[in-house]
């Protein structure tokens, strides 16, 4: 008994003694710890933060424009409208922004709310039918300073509506696009051509030349295939600085303009290529007449000028509507043409 209280203190002390030894042990990994992170990895720490705050913005050329002989355009950029919603710009009470839908909603034929965002039914721009509740719900999520596409390819008439009351909608508003425009049509499909996107095959060569895979449009006939590289022109750059929720902070280095595409002048006559048009026509329908019965279904009829060598009109007949292909590819469209016996999308003059 009489040795209890030294036993006792000893117990104390040695508690104590392990307690500062464990201390130390943490103190000593904690030390260890940041002096990895600070030291060993702080340079891959301070490029990850760099890049969370940088952003590299891609600024789309303008393409050029394609006239025949005379100056008649035969391709050329046309203003696209879509319905946008900004999401950091809407109300902060949700009853006013629900009051905002409700006023947007038969200005643009689409529901307030409709489906639901999973991943079954994500949200993909201008493609999704999801309600307008569902389409903001998807910017704020992930880019809420950034404008978010509610409809897109409106015609204009339904834009000036919504621009107008726009004063009414805080955080709605128009936003303004260029598409390819062919005034020709078929007359001239299967020497101008037609746009595309960016093939998944493709996508590293035209990534490597500045373009944007997901955004751009690159040629896929005709002259527009062609002269890629003259038309396509070079997209800018800039660099900024983004905060958390994805606002512009300010821009880290000087932007690069874009520089628009060189415009292109044929040596067709679009008047000479009617003309030809209209007899090729009528010559099949003549001959299958006389046959009693549709032998003929395709033709070409070529004009050169024979003392410079000049093209000066081009007929493949049939042809196909490029203007169809103009926003997207229609797949039902493209199917119909690329089944067709008499082949539509070959330029039969050329082979």
């Amino acid at each position: 008994m009489n040795g209890s209280p030294s036993y006792t203190n000893n117990i104390g002390i040695g508690r104590i003694i392990s307690f500062i030894v464990v201390l130390i042990v943490v103190f000593i990994i904690y030390v260890i710890r940041l002096i990895s992170l600070q030291i060993v990895e702080g340079a891959d720490w301070a490029a990850q933060a760099d890049d969370n705050r940088t952003q590299y913005i891609n600024l789309p050329a303008p393409r050029g424009i394609i006239y025949d002989r005379n100056g008649f355009v035969l391709a050329r950029n046309i203003a696209s409208y879509n319905i946008v919603i900004t999401p950091v710009e809407l109300p902060d009470d949700l009853g006013e922004q629900q009051e905002v839908f409700r006023k947007l909603s038969p200005l643009i034929d689409l529901p307030v709310s409709r489906g639901e965002l999973s991943d079954a039914t994500p949200y993909v721009e201008c493609i999704s039918e999801q309600g307008i509740i569902q389409i903001v719900e998807y910017g704020q999520t992930n880019h809420p300073y950034s404008p978010v596409k509610v409809k897109c390819d409106v015609d204009p008439q339904m834009a000036m509506v919504v621009q107008e009351r726009a004063i009414d909608m805080p955080g709605v508003g128009v936003e303004v696009v260029p598409i390819r425009d062919y005034p020709t049509g078929s007359l001239t499909s299967a020497v101008v051509g037609y746009l595309g996107p960016i093939s998944e095959r493709n996508e590293a060569f035209y990534t490597d030349l500045g373009f944007q895979a997901n955004r751009d449009k690159v040629g896929y006939a005709g002259v527009e295939v062609a002269f890629q590289d003259l038309l396509g022109g070079k997209n800018g750059r800039r660099v900024v600085e983004r905060d958390i929720g994805g606002q512009v902070i300010r821009d880290l280095e000087a932007p690069q303009l874009a520089q628009p595409g060189l415009n292109l002048r044929l040596t067709i006559d679009t008047r000479l290529q009617s003309a030809a048009e209209a007899i090729l026509a009528d010559e099949i329908n003549s001959w299958n007449k006389y046959f009693g019965e549709e032998r003929m279904t395709s033709g070409v009829v070529i004009a050169i000028n024979p003392q410079t060598g000049e093209i000066l009109a081009m007929i493949s007949y049939p042809a196909y509507e490029n203007n169809r292909m103009a926003r997207f590819i229609p797949a039902y469209y493209y199917n119909q043409l690329a089944s067709d016996p008499r082949t539509p999308l070959l330029n039969h003059a050329v082979g």
